[in-house]
């Protein structure tokens, strides 16, 4: 009995304590809810209470204020490294994602990846691709509350995955789930970077003999990058209008890479391959690009020669950091998907074109208003013609590759960089270059390495921009001889400037140059035309304010006519000299019209000598010999620009009976000052002149009679005291065949190269 009593007793008083526990809560709860109202679980200013979660209603979750469906849709993609045991080979895969974020916290994500399993050594790799499903938890947003201006964001995610592996011509299919960990950086409001370790438990098909367990783990760690949806206001704040008078939209891309065939590829079926491409932005959106693409692929099974195949493509555009985030000129990062149609090439081909089509992802890294560094993986579908013929198989084998290169985006330079343009107007635009270098030809039996050399002038005509026209010999030492000289026409376009604007005290000004060029050679023959086209850099060291020095390497090609023609001969050289800056331009007119009427009326004579060189055909025993020249000239400057000098000149050279061919001329040049022309300054001591003439010509070659000759150089002259020059004078003469008869066969003219050092005397 007194046990019941003190039974009933003892809970009765444990229901009123509990009682007494509970009234605060049940009295506060109308100020909870009001709070849980009012903060919307905005945890970042109320703090986090699990008690809130345990003892009452759980808070309602946050909601986005634009319930819009469309407004949190995302896209990412990643690749990584994964492993299924600590002494593994890591294996390599990649990942897209299309997402949505249905509330702050939480959202889904389906993925499309592939790659290649982690396996032991030596042991033959797994190929799968792989299709998944995963919900998100927006752990940040949870414990913190919704910030969108938040820059770093961990998310976590479970989900399920199916792969379809291929071992050793095996197929067979894995399914398992999966848990992760993402660490987000948001780099725009748009944009994010992330982080991503990765746990997953598969099991299925397993080859060969392997681990006992059902369930294998395979540990992954991606990196990558997103685009998240933006709309209205969060859209369109920071945009900038694409509609702009000031720039064309207009882009030019080069890149180079690997390609290979992807199906059955290993390392010895992977070669080198080259990409370029021309485009233009039809609005924020979308574009359309040209694409020629090359490359050499590596043995083909069956094959015992590389194979080479070049292909052209027309692509539609999509700018994927537009669609999402709003057009912004200055975005960092940029993502495109590339989707088009292709017709491919290939060397020993039955058939000359093949149609296909073609798709891949450009991202990209601004470097400045103009430039930008990409990297583009592409896949590459043709006929099954085309890979019949071209890898001996009949099913279809998509082509892929790797590039990676520069873009430049046309914009306007006056508009980005207002205030260089100003220093640009203030400055030197006028230049001269000398160069010479070694060269050396991949085609054809010249002689290794030949030389060549260039004089050239030039302007500036736009802080970008610049022509030059120059000069150019070269000389091979293949018997009897190779010598060309010819006239170049070259584009500058100034790298650094479109960079970082124009800066005429920049240590090192970097320049892309493409250019073409014509004249004459002499191969194995008479005189005949050669031609072709250059492309190169054009780096500068700045000296001083006038004289820099330059490194310039070219890539040419060249073709030089005749029965001996070889067809088009590539050839590679790296360029080395000095360049020059005039000053500013003066009156054109007033120097002219100074050569007639005015400036410093000064005579001199001079005495000149050196190594010369002429066409083969004057070496009757074959033999490439360095003859010498000797030449006397008395002349008058007109003024600071125009001067007249006669000459006596005899050049002498062995032939064939030993018996040495001596040949004299008189000629009358012109002589134009260069650098008085474009900067006049009558202290200067350094000079480039000009020249061009000519006369007649006499040698004791029998059968001999006079005729005419002609002759033009280049001379750089510097003033010594007590009114002495010295100089030194490369130019070139051309002298008819009655002149040395027996001696150039089958020539109208016969050339000889200068190279003549002296002194002068002004009085």
């Amino acid at each position: 009995m007194n046990k019941t009593v003190f039974s009933k007793s003892y809970t009765c008083r444990t229901l009123a304590t509990f009682f007494l526990l509970l009234l605060p809560a049940i009295f506060n709860a109308p100020i909870l809810g009001a709070r849980t109202n009012v903060k919307l679980n905005d945890t970042l200013r109320v703090g986090f209470n699990a008690l809130d979660h345990v003892l009452q209603r759980p808070l309602p979750s946050p909601s986005y204020p634009d319930k819009s469906s469309p407004a949190r849709f995302f896209i990412s993609g990643g690749g990584g490294l994964s492993m299924r045991g600590l002494h593994t080979q890591p294996g390599i895969r990649g990942e897209f994602s299309l997402g949505h974020w249905i509330t702050p916290v939480h959202g889904w994500r389906f993925n499309i990846g592939g790659g290649l399993h982690s396996v032991n050594q030596n042991d033959p790799r797994a190929y799968f691709g792989s299709v998944s499903a995963d919900y998100l938890m927006n752990i940040s947003t949870l414990l913190r509350g919704y910030d969108s201006r938040r820059m770093f964001e961990l998310i976590g995610g479970l989900g399920v995955e199916y792969q379809r592996l291929h071992r050793n011509g095996l197929w067979g299919n894995e399914l398992g789930a999966r848990a992760s960990l993402q660490a987000r950086f948001n780099v725009s409001p748009a944009l994010f970077l992330y982080l991503e370790p990765r746990l997953a438990l598969v099991a299925g098909t397993r080859f060969g003999p392997g681990s006992f367990r059902r369930f294998r783990p395979d540990i992954s760690f991606f990196a990558g990058l997103g685009y998240r949806l933006l709309r209205g206001e969060e859209r369109r704040r920071g945009t900038t209008p694409f509609l702009n008078i000031d720039d064309s939209h207009m882009f030019f891309s080069v890149g180079g890479g690997v390609t290979s065939y992807l199906r059955g590829a290993s390392r010895n079926s992977i070669g080198p391959a080259a990409s370029i491409s021309v485009g233009k932005w039809l609005s924020s959106v979308a574009g359309l690009r040209l694409k020629a693409d090359f490359g050499r692929y590596g043995h083909v099974p069956g094959k015992e020669n590389h194979r080479y195949i070049a292909s052209a493509g027309l692509d539609y555009i999509w700018n994927i950091a537009s669609a999402f985030g709003g057009y912004r000129s200055n975005e960092i990062f940029g993502l495109n998907l590339n989707l088009g149609v292709a017709m491919a090439y290939g060397n020993m081909a039955r058939a000359k074109f093949y149609p296909g089509i073609e798709g891949g992802l450009t991202a990209s890294f601004r470097l400045s208003p103009n430039w930008s560094l990409y990297v583009e993986p592409q896949v590459q579908l043709f006929t099954r013609s085309f890979n019949r013929d071209l890898n001996g198989n009949s099913y279809l084998h998509p082509i892929g590759s790797l590039m990676a290169g520069v873009n430049y985006t046309f914009g306007n330079f006056y508009h980005e960089f207002s205030n260089a343009n100003k220093d640009y107007l203030k400055d030197k635009h006028y230049f001269l270059t000398f160069a010479a270098a070694p060269a050396w030809r991949f085609r054809g039996n010249y002689g290794k390495p030949g030389l060549a050399g260039i004089i050239g002038f030039g302007k500036r005509f736009t802080p970008i921009s610049s022509w030059r026209i120059s000069a150019d010999g070269e000389a091979f030492r293949r018997t009897p001889g190779y010598i060309s000289l010819s006239l170049a026409a070259d584009y500058l376009f100034s790298i650094s400037t479109t960079m970082a604007g124009y800066n005429p005290d920049r240590i090192f000004d970097l320049s892309g140059v493409f250019g073409l060029f014509a004249g004459a050679v002499n191969y194995e023959e008479a005189l005949n035309v050669v031609y072709g086209g250059k492309a190169g850099l054009h780096g500068v060291f700045r000296l001083n304010n006038s004289l820099g020095l330059f490194i310039e390497p070219q890539i040419l090609a060249l073709r030089p006519r005749g029965s001996m023609n070889p067809g088009w001969v590539p050839e590679v050289r790296v360029m080395a000299g000095l360049t020059y800056r005039l000053g500013q331009s003066s009156d054109f007119g007033a120097s002219i019209a100074d050569a007639f009427f005015g400036g410093d009326r000064r005579s001199f004579i001079g005495l000149s000598g050196g190594p010369t060189t002429s066409s083969a055909t004057i070496f009757g025993s074959g033999k490439n010999r360095i003859n010498g020249a000797i030449e006397a000239n008395i002349g008058r400057w007109f003024s600071l620009v125009s001067g007249l000098r006669l000459g006596l000149g005899y050049d002498f050279f062995p032939a064939d009976n030993n018996k040495r061919l001596n040949l004299g001329n008189i000629h009358l040049d012109y002589m134009l000052n260069i650098t008085s022309l474009m900067d006049r300054n009558p202290a200067r001591r350094f000079h480039i002149i000009g020249s061009i003439g000519g006369g007649v010509a006499i040698s004791d070659a029998e059968n001999s009679k006079t005729g005419a000759m002609g002759n033009a150089g280049i001379q750089f002259r510097y003033n010594l005291p007590a009114n002495i020059d010295i100089h030194i004078e490369p130019a070139v003469a051309v002298f008819m065949n009655r002149t040395v008869p027996n001696y150039a066969t089958h020539n109208r003219v016969m050339g000889i190269g200068r190279i003549l050092a002296g002194a002068s005397y002004r009085f």
